[in-house]
């Protein structure tokens, strides 16, 4: 996983944009068809701390191949 906060200048149009609250996540092409689910918690009140839970598509006997 990788956070950038300064996206000013950068093409996103390749990526999927989702809402968080406050937050906007952009989700990489080459993940979207990789995930079945993601779930984005958001925790703590002065720095804001993400966990993403991700469910492989196929189970995880698929993606340990």
């Amino acid at each position: 996983m990788s956070v950038d906060t300064n996206v000013s200048g950068k093409n996103l149009a390749p990526y999927r944009t989702l809402r968080h609250e406050r937050f906007r996540i952009l989700v990489a092409p080459q993940l979207v068809g990789m995930a079945e689910a993601m779930r984005i918690v958001a925790s703590g009140r002065l720095s804001k701390k993400l966990k993403v839970e991700f469910s492989p598509v196929g189970g995880a006997d698929e993606c340990c191949r």
